[in-house]
């Protein structure tokens, strides 16, 4: 293998549970050329990955809006030169839709890998893959990392040693690359001999935070047995709100971060004691590094979607109305209540987290 192509164009959790593919194939052929297709809003995560040679950037939503426009065309046209500037040994459409099933038929490559008929998002995809893989039940065992991590090993012929290399990088590090910039972002927090314990209370969805009040209070049990002090991160104004509240809470024991850029925050995280999260970006990149993680899940499956390795533990709310789901609960965006997390305790909460945080 000389080059080869990964499409998997959003979202930015996605991206990263993707990261083991890089690693695997980087191991498996050294001196290969990787290169991958992404949405901009996401092409930070792919360009500051070491192991990427080129990041193709497409804006899908942006040429729908404007489709025959002078602009969008000579953008298209851009895109599909660099596309094509290389034949691929074997293009891995990891996202699964009819858009990525466009851009995958724009390369040229003889092997165009994609899911089967049992995990593909989107059927129409399959028209535009010459080769079909499911992950391995049953999946809900394994990290979602390895759905995508062992299609590409069955690609492979799906032997012994391939699938004992994808289980081997799953949980490996990744040291994202960071601009001189970036760096002095990072260094300005980066002052004393403490390591602070990072909060990132928030999530793409209301469902999956715990109430501001629980986490106020098993903030205060975390702080009474740690001595630390608290960053606060936050991707969205809701969750500045939030921040702005835990802030508020612990004037003297705790920093607000500015937003920064992904591969900014990696590092920041990299120089915590801990992380505490919900299931969410930030604790999908905490995954990336050696730092310690505690998460909160409720309409989500910990065991598919927490960091693999042994530093990280996570909380499993219980849905007090009998559902029960492999990845992600059907109603995780209409249900009223979130009583899944929303009627967690702070006191449960720590006494979890406490019978973990000594063996790490």
């Amino acid at each position: 293998m000389k080059n080869i192509l990964i499409i998997k164009t959003s979202a930015a959790g996605d991206i990263i549970h993707t990261y083991p593919v890089i690693e695997f194939l980087r191991k498996k052929f050294p001196h290969a050329a990787i290169d991958w297709v992404v949405e901009s809003s996401c092409a930070s995560l792919v360009s500051a990955h070491p192991d990427i040679d080129r990041t193709l950037v497409v804006e899908t939503k942006q040429w729908r809006k404007k489709a025959f426009s002078r602009k969008t065309l000579s953008e298209l046209k851009g895109f599909i030169h660099l596309l094509r500037e290389r034949e691929y040994d074997v293009v891995f459409d990891l996202q699964g839709n009819f858009k990525s099933g466009l851009l995958l038929s724009l390369a040229k490559s003889p092997q165009k890998v994609g899911f089967g008929f049992n995990s593909i998002a989107e059927w129409p995809n399959l028209l535009f893959t010459n080769l079909r893989f499911n992950p391995l039940e049953p999946v809900e065992k394994y990290s979602i990392r390895l759905d995508y991590l062992l299609v590409v090993c069955q690609f492979f012929d799906g032997g012994l040693n391939d699938v004992t290399l994808a289980r081997s990088v799953i949980a490996n590090p990744v040291t994202l690359k960071l601009l001189p910039d970036q760096k002095k972002t990072v260094d300005a927090y980066v002052t004393d001999n403490q390591m602070p314990v990072m909060v990132c209370p928030g999530s793409a969805w209301p469902n999956k935070q715990l109430d501001i009040k629980t986490l106020i209070e098993f903030l205060r049990l975390v702080h009474k047995a740690l001595g630390c002090k608290f960053l606060l991160t936050w991707g969205s104004p809701e969750e500045y709100e939030m921040v702005k509240a835990l802030n508020r809470e612990f004037p003297h024991h705790s920093t607000l971060i500015n937003k920064m850029s992904l591969p900014s925050l990696q590092h920041l995280m990299q120089s915590c004691k801990l992380v505490i999260a919900m299931d969410s970006l930030p604790l999908h990149l905490c995954g990336t590094t050696s730092t310690p993680s505690f998460s909160v899940f409720g309409p989500s499956s910990a065991n598919k979607y927490q960091p693999p390795g042994k530093q990280h533990r996570a909380f499993q709310g219980t849905c007090p109305y009998g559902r029960t789901f492999t990845k992600r609960c059907p109603i995780l965006r209409t249900c009223p209540t979130g009583a899944c997390i929303r009627s967690l305790s702070a006191d449960d909460l720590f006494s979890h987290f406490m019978q973990w945080w000594p063996t790490v």
